[in-house]
């Protein structure tokens, strides 16, 4: 039989914070990318970075957010932390 990937349900409630805490910062990153770079475009600021250089950045991040979207869902789904709360 597989080896559980938790010790016990204390653990994954830890990895469930961390990664819930990594998701807001990239999610909050990325918002604030965004709004850097409409501000960047609509101000015509011009120190050799264009509004699309904001852009992908802010891409980046919400790219990254997935990964600890995914393990967040695996997490659950893996524990059944989900049908505990119904």
């Amino acid at each position: 039989m597989a080896e559980k990937p938790f010790k016990d349900r204390e653990e994954a409630k830890k990895q469930l914070i961390i990664c819930g805490n990594w998701c807001n910062i990239c999610e909050a990153l990325s918002i604030i990318l965004v709004i850097i770079g409409i501000i960047w475009r609509i101000l015509k600021i011009d120190f050799d970075l264009d509004s699309t250089f904001w852009f992908l950045l802010a891409i980046f991040f919400a790219i990254t957010s997935l990964a600890p979207h995914l393990h967040i869902a695996e997490i659950r789904n893996q524990l059944g932390f989900d049908s505990e709360h119904r």
